[in-house]
């Protein structure tokens, strides 16, 4: 008999248990749906509520307040983006983040005066502009470093880790070099027409083009030359007069797009040059690539213009997105959408359409903003910081 008590008592206390927790379930329920009857009443808008406190503004924060990034460098910061990774380079290091968490996944300290960076696939190429190392790593590991003989004057990487660069000797003479990941020379051409200023490489690493700057007929010529990795001979080479090259890059389908001070062109299979704006008809602003590599470009009519143009030209050469912008702006980029940054504002463009899409306000401290995913990130002085 004592046991059996026993036993109605622990179920008589184990009903009690599961009445509280019932009703406990029903308060809350009853408080949930009383909030949303008095929300809806008050016709109350949940995005309105969330961007009440979050704001588009520079404050805005990812995961665990990760933003804003603080990096050692006294000079600025320039950002790449290699896949879904960002390459953030100092005067003092190079260091590859995760976007969502600014954890950092790899970083090297080069030491060098003058870095330059670039980077494709899971490759980083970097080099001492007017120095003599140069370095490769990858976005987990250094693959090599090297000291020249030589000074180092531009580069270029490829997907699969071959290197084009250019040197100067000690006599003044000029090599273009092409090397793998292994460290083996593919290329070693002398060049003797002009001055190198810029080379690039195809993402295949099969193909490369330099620029020269010389002067013919009293007047200043940039020459684009188009070569094939493992040959001696120019595939071609073009001439643009009174026109100073900005940068040379091949897009992922292998098509080269020159940019100049005044003019902008796209050579097919190395050898056939559509002018895409003929020399002396813009005035280049700025420039960017979309993850296909292809231009996005920033002009005006003349150098002190308060009305710019942005556009988006593919491989082809054709002009796909033309949007006119009222005030001069400072920088443009278009990893998902076309992102434009004034002195006082961010704006969002569709990159196929041109529609405007979204507005953040900012200052003059901010000098590059770039949309990556959902997210706009930003460089300021030694920091990385995000909105959206």
């Amino acid at each position: 008999m004592p046991s059996k008590q026993r036993e109605n008592a622990r179920k008589e206390k184990q009903l009690l248990k599961e009445q509280k927790i019932r009703r406990i379930i029903w308060i809350v329920i009853v408080l949930v749906v009383a909030c949303l009857i008095v929300m809806k009443a008050a016709e109350l808008d949940y995005g309105k509520i969330k961007s009440y406190f979050t704001d588009k503004s520079i404050s805005m924060t990812t995961e665990a307040d990760a933003y804003p990034y603080t990096l050692d460098s006294s000079a600025g910061v320039k950002l790449n983006f290699i896949n879904d990774k960002i390459v953030a380079l100092t005067d003092l290091s190079c260091t590859v983040l995760n976007p969502s968490d600014a954890k950092e996944i790899y970083s090297f300290s080069h030491g060098y005066s003058n870095p330059i960076t670039s980077c494709a696939g899971n490759y980083i190429f970097t080099i001492d502009q007017g120095g003599t190392r140069l370095r490769l790593d990858n976005t987990s590991e250094n693959v090599y470093e090297s000291k020249l003989e030589t000074t180092v004057i531009c580069a270029d990487v490829a997907k699969n880790g071959n290197a084009v660069y250019a040197v100067r000797k000690s006599n003044g003479k000029q090599v273009l070099i092409v090397m793998n990941s292994s460290l083996k020379k593919l290329m070693n051409v002398p060049v003797t027409d002009g001055y190198v200023v810029a080379v690039a490489i195809d993402p295949s690493g099969r193909k490369c083009a330099y620029a020269t700057v010389s002067s013919k007929n009293a007047k200043l010529v940039t020459t684009l030359h188009t070569i094939n990795v493992g040959e001696t001979e120019d595939k071609a080479s073009f001439d643009f007069n009174d026109s100073n090259v900005f940068d040379l890059q091949y897009s992922n389908s292998g098509e080269l797009y020159y940019v100049g001070t005044n003019a902008v062109a796209v050579v097919k299979n190395q050898k056939h040059l559509k002018e895409v704006f003929k020399t002396g008809s813009v005035y280049s602003v700025t420039y960017n690539y979309t993850s296909d590599n292809e231009l996005v470009y920033v002009y005006s009519k003349y150098s002190d213009a308060s009305e710019n143009f942005v556009v988006y030209i593919n491989s082809g050469g054709k002009v796909k997105t033309k949007i006119k912008l009222s005030q001069k702006p400072k920088y443009v980029s278009a990893n998902n959408d076309i992102c434009v940054l004034f002195s006082n504002k961010i704006i969002t463009y569709s990159l196929t359409k041109g529609e405007k899409k979204d507005t953040y306000k900012c200052d003059d401290s901010i000098s590059a903003a770039n949309k990556f995913s959902s997210k706009i990130f930003v460089t300021r002085h030694q920091l990385v910081d995000v909105i959206g």
